[in-house]
């Protein structure tokens, strides 16, 4: 998928004209059952609205781990994990074994792992 990151994927498309074919065609088929015109203008209104807010949340739910917004932020859910696991490392071993922890993920630990 890294190929097609930015770009519109081919099954996207595929439901987007699947969709915009769908959509259009559906008030032809409800007609015949209704007395108005009324009728069946809403139920594609509302159908199509449907559809649209369909792509927009797939369209969302694409690339979960952007940089958007409103996307998922991975990182600060690890720096949050990482302060809890040091706060309990605290508690439990004391203010040396945090920060031989902090030391070893920096990367400053030279040759001794």
């Amino acid at each position: 998928l890294k190929h097609f990151h930015g770009r519109l994927q081919p099954w996207i498309q595929m439901a987007r004209t699947f969709a915009f074919f769908w959509v259009f065609t559906m008030p032809f088929a409800l007609c015949h059952n209704a007395e108005t015109v009324v009728q069946p203008a809403l139920n594609a209104f509302f159908i199509t609205y449907g559809f649209v807010g369909l792509a927009f949340v797939t369209m969302e739910l694409d690339d979960p781990f952007g940089d958007d917004p409103n996307d998922f932020d991975d990182l600060g859910m690890a720096r949050n994990v990482m302060e809890m696991i040091c706060a309990i490392l605290g508690q439990v071993d004391g203010a040396e074994s945090v920060l031989a922890l902090r030391l070893r993920l920096s990367g400053d630990h030279g040759s001794n792992i």
